[in-house]
């Protein structure tokens, strides 16, 4: 079975448009939240950060939280993953990875949305990120995921990982947004009266 991966661009509008039945956030240290996490935490009105403040979850390297969104996103379920200090290497980040796709699989998610935590990008122990997610979606047999960021280097770089690993993946990159500008109303010519 082919997995269908969208790419979408992290904001409000993508999270607000998401049409999946889970939202998976991978939680660092930094305060206030950044990314995915910041961008749920808003749109939840602070229940991440409160559970954060409160010491229900602080975003430990393998903790684990699942909260409702309680009607403020378009998914019931939040699944939040801690990813420690930063920067992990290639080995615990594949594991941080494979640890939220096998929990999606265990929670029956047919589509969830998520970002790739930070990685490393250059020098020595850079992260291949997009080659751990595509390893790491072996363990999802859902039907697709979004994964929200900047669209075109994901594109890219799941291209390359996918080619490299010859999964079987559809990647495809969101659809441009055609506004038309409204009409312009013509008027009567002047005394022209309308009836």
């Amino acid at each position: 079975m082919t997995l269908r991966l969208e790419l979408a661009e992290l904001g409000l509008p993508a999270l607000d448009a998401l049409d999946v039945d889970a939202l998976a956030v991978f939680v660092g240290p930094e305060r206030p939240l950044q990314g995915l996490a910041g961008f749920a935490d808003w749109r939840l009105c602070g229940a991440l950060s409160r559970a954060i403040r409160e010491h229900h979850f602080d975003g430990g390297y393998g903790e684990a939280l699942l909260i409702p969104s309680a009607g403020r996103l378009p998914v019931d379920r939040i699944f939040c993953f801690g990813t420690g200090e930063a920067p992990l290497d290639a080995a615990a980040y594949g594991a941080l990875l494979g640890k939220a796709c096998e929990a999606m699989q265990r929670a029956r998610s047919e589509a969830f949305a998520t970002s790739l935590p930070p990685a490393r990008a250059e020098g020595e122990g850079a992260v291949p990120a997009a080659r751990l997610w595509v390893e790491a979606c072996a363990r999802f047999q859902g039907r697709r995921q979004v994964l929200l960021g900047d669209s075109r280097a994901l594109a890219r770089d799941l291209g390359v990982a996918k080619q490299a690993l010859g999964a079987d993946i559809d990647v495809l990159l969101p659809t441009a947004r055609v506004e038309m500008p409204p009409r312009p109303m013509s008027l009567p010519p002047p005394g022209h009266v309308v009836r």
